[in-house]
């Protein structure tokens, strides 16, 4: 294939190839699928740290990242409105740590089962797979995007990661500059 024209369609991940969930789904069914897909014919390790979220059509959704679900879990943890200084040990809590430690996973695991539409990040940017690379570079690298799913015929097809991106162009670049 010529690296004069490529676009996303090109270098982009099939469906099958990234993690999806329908958005019944739970915070708890949404950790499994980042930390166990593997797309088949893939060696491992497969971690992913973001999914799509589709509905029955195979629609877009959203997105529901590590990050969505940690502040999820923890949300006592993260939610910095109350937090207050510390004063030190004292004698009745010698060990912050591991108190709040106990604390923060009997909290997480309260909210496994929470639905998975509490975590859905919606309204995201969507890459037309005629995408030239170029440009999808520079909507990722501006908008601090990573992954982006794309879409052909208003129907969701795959997804692009920035890291795919980086290695189609730093590769023309070089073999440019070798000629």
């Amino acid at each position: 294939m010529s690296n004069e024209n490529q676009t996303v369609r090109d270098i982009m991940l099939p469906l099958s190839a990234f993690p999806c969930l329908k958005e019944s789904g739970t915070v708890q069914e949404a950790i499994q699928q980042l930390r166990s897909f593997c797309p088949v014919g893939s060696s491992g390790p497969c971690g992913f740290n973001e999914l799509m979220v589709v509905d029955d059509k195979g629609g877009l959704i959203g997105r529901v990242t590590q990050q969505g679900i940690l502040k999820v879990l923890f949300s006592t943890l993260l939610d910095t409105a109350d937090i207050k200084s510390f004063e030190g040990k004292t004698a009745e809590y010698s060990d912050l740590t591991t108190l709040l430690n106990g604390v923060m996973i009997r909290e997480g695991i309260n909210h496994l089962n929470s639905p998975l539409t509490k975590v859905i990040e919606k309204g995201i940017r969507i890459l037309p797979a005629a995408t030239d690379l170029v440009h999808a570079m520079s909507v990722m690298v501006i908008c601090r995007e990573t992954v982006l799913p794309v879409e052909e015929n208003g129907k969701l097809v795959g997804v692009i990661k920035l890291s795919e991106v980086f290695g189609a162009l730093g590769d023309k670049l070089i073999s440019m500059n070798s000629k």
